[in-house]
């Protein structure tokens, strides 16, 4: 009798356990469903709201759904964008195309890209498809880059220039320093920001920046720190330097721009849930 007894207890206990382990097998499946369901949700809200901004009427809004499509992976929105570009009149708007294509990641965008490079007629707005070419494909910008013929507008040369660097590719990085100082005030700051954003860290990496300098990112450099940058630059060989780097380059921007991802989806969870 008392084994029996004990046997029974036993199997109680294990059914007990088993119902407990299927409770929370179901609970656990419910909440993910829940949270799939609400970030689906959030998703199409997001996605709904980029697509009517771009569909504005006012610049300013279809600029800001550029800049979404430039900072997040949103692939219907940038389907519209590139449908969009060859006739959205707006000089502003356009270069916003232009660089969110660029961030979008679509290699099949790249002749649109091109065909900035080659025919839009505001300078600044070939700056960037320069940059967007050079984002999209690689193989495809060295080509571009071969077969067009720059003209001596700054915006032009500077474009290319920073180009290069996104590939990592230091050729351009005399054409930087000579506009960071010959330039317009707005072509300054443009030759300043491709010099801070990729010729800074190589010469840190290389112990060769300046100590007593701080510099912030597209504010324009003074003649002084352009020369002793120039120097510095002569003293090493910089395109060593950046074939070292530019993979880890090329990796901390996308960590930078997932990190990103993340924070701005949290918020808009967290703004649903208010909401609700």
């Amino acid at each position: 009798m008392i084994t029996a007894s004990t046997s029974t207890v036993a199997s109680k206990s294990r059914r007990r356990k088993i119902v407990a382990v299927i409770f929370w097998i179901a609970m656990a499946a419910l909440v993910t469903t829940v949270a799939v369901l609400v970030w689906h949700s959030v998703a199409t809200r997001h996605d709904r709201r980029t697509l009517r901004l771009l569909r504005s009427g006012t610049p300013e809004a279809r600029c800001e759904g550029a800049r979404i499509v430039a900072a997040e992976h949103a692939p219907r929105a940038a389907r519209l964008i590139a449908r969009r570009l060859a006739r959205e009149i707006d000089p502003g708007v356009r270069e916003a195309y232009v660089y969110a294509l660029g961030w979008a990641g679509r290699p099949q965008d790249f002749d649109l890209i091109a065909d900035i490079v080659r025919n839009d007629l505001a300078p600044y707005n070939r700056h960037t498809a320069w940059l967007s070419a050079a984002r999209l494909d690689p193989e495809r910008f060295r080509d571009l880059a071969a077969t067009t013929a720059v003209g001596p507008d700054g915006w032009d040369q500077i474009g290319l220039a920073y180009a290069w660097l996104e590939v990592g590719d230091v050729r351009g990085v005399d054409e930087l320093l000579h506009w960071a100082v010959a330039g317009a005030s707005g072509q300054r700051a443009g030759a300043a920001r491709a010099l801070y954003r990729r010729v800074a860290p190589l010469l840190d990496a290389a112990g060769h920046w300046p100590l007593d300098v701080t510099v912030k990112d597209g504010e324009e450099w003074p003649a002084e720190l352009v020369a002793a940058i120039r120097r510095r630059c002569a003293e090493l060989d910089l395109q060593a330097l950046a074939a070292d780097t530019h993979p880890h380059t090329a990796r901390a921007v996308a960590v930078r721009r997932n990190a990103g991802k993340l924070h701005r989806a949290r918020e808009r969870l967290a703004r649903l849930l208010t909401w609700l």
